[in-house]
């Protein structure tokens, strides 16, 4: 195949094989080399502190990310602190229920736990008691004081039950009897001792409880008569009498409401003639805290059924007294002691007893004189 001039001149001059494959090989060494020498990655901007700043678009794809990423952080952190709440919330709520219960339960036990202190520090037996009578045993010393007491001799009787007790602490009822022989004999201090030592050995507790409490009630420390009749009524919740002292205390300390209380308990479980006097002392002691509404109403009641006993008269009296008016008391007080025909034990003696016609005697030498069982001679 002939080639023209043209083609020859477009084609340049003639080329061996060799001359070929070296050009092949140059064209596969141009792609490479410019490989090589191609710019290298643009590096990500450094802030003057040293840290690497992203790329603007690289910046805005961190940005959005962290705000997609802090809402769910937010919210986590919420769920979390509003659970530690209600756990907050909940152990507070628990525990002011404690608290409310273990108080309660304190208050009911307070009085259980001052009568166990005041036993474990109760006054022990002394040796000398004991060593009065060495040669007779606790059998022999208690037939020996029954005898004495038979005598009339009630202080050799006692030291003997004392001494008895002693020498055997299981015999039972020794230190009471003891203490009842110091009171009925108006040996009161010894006679507090000895109950309170009979209450420690777990002797006559209720009785041994009363007659303290009327100890301190002639002491006139009327906070102590109270505990002491709550304790025995505690242990003979049935007893009428301990209710009626209890009330007694409490009005004398001029807690009128909480005797009035007590007075209700007592009329419970008394007879018919006892629960009169309890009803005629919670009256007056509605009258004496001013109280006198409901006591008039009942007492206008009373004169509409008919003539008035005696317990009402003293009733009608008493309100007189609170007005002022000394004359109808006196008056009402007269009718009332013409009423009752046994005098030294009828209604009319319980009622001129009470601490409101006491204390009205001591003001009004008229009332005294009416309220007299026996006419002056």
């Amino acid at each position: 195949m002939r080639i023209t001039p043209e083609q020859r001149r477009f084609l340049g001059p003639a080329r061996t094989r060799q001359d070929w494959v070296g050009r092949e090989d140059k064209a596969k060494e141009i792609p490479a080399r410019e490989e090589r020498t191609s710019p290298p990655p643009a590096r990500e901007p450094v802030s003057p502190s040293g840290v690497s700043v992203p790329p603007p678009e690289d910046r805005h794809a961190d940005v959005d990310e962290a705000q997609e990423r802090r809402p769910a952080r937010a919210a986590g952190q919420s769920s979390k602190f509003s659970r530690a709440l209600e756990v907050q919330n909940a152990a507070l709520i628990l525990g002011g229920l404690f608290l409310l219960a273990i108080t309660f339960m304190l208050g009911k036990k307070f009085e259980y736990w001052k009568y166990l202190i005041s036993m474990r520090n109760a006054p022990k037996l002394s040796a000398a008691e004991a060593n009065r009578f060495p040669n007779m045993s606790a059998q022999e010393l208690v037939e020996r004081a029954i005898v004495e007491e038979r005598m009339g001799n009630w202080k050799e009787a006692a030291d003997r039950f004392i001494a008895a007790k002693y020498k055997n602490l299981l015999y039972p009822g020794l230190l009471y009897r003891a203490g009842k022989l110091f009171y009925d004999h108006n040996n009161f201090d010894s006679a507090d001792t000895l109950f309170e030592r009979a209450v420690a050995f777990g002797e006559n507790v209720d009785l041994a409880n009363y007659y303290r409490g009327m100890i301190a009630t002639g002491r006139r420390d009327y906070a102590a008569a109270q505990r002491f009749y709550e304790a025995a009524t505690v242990v003979a919740p049935f007893n009428a009498d301990y209710f009626y002292s209890w009330a007694e205390a409490l009005r004398r300390d001029r807690r009128p409401k909480e005797a009035i209380a007590r007075y209700e308990q007592a009329a419970l479980r008394a007879g018919e003639s006892e629960a009169n006097v309890c009803r005629f002392k919670m009256r007056l002691t509605q009258i004496e805290a001013g109280d006198i509404s409901e006591t008039s109403m009942e007492l206008e009641n009373k004169k509409s059924a008919g003539p008035l006993p005696v317990d009402w008269l003293m009733i009608a009296a008493a309100l007189q007294i609170h007005a002022g008016r000394i004359d109808e008391a006196v008056k009402l007080v007269q009718q009332a002691r013409l009423s009752d025909q046994s005098l030294l034990h009828g209604h009319f003696a319980a009622c001129v007893g009470d601490k409101f016609f006491s204390d009205a005697s001591n003001n009004y030498p008229e009332i005294a004189e009416a309220c007299r069982l026996q006419a002056s001679p």
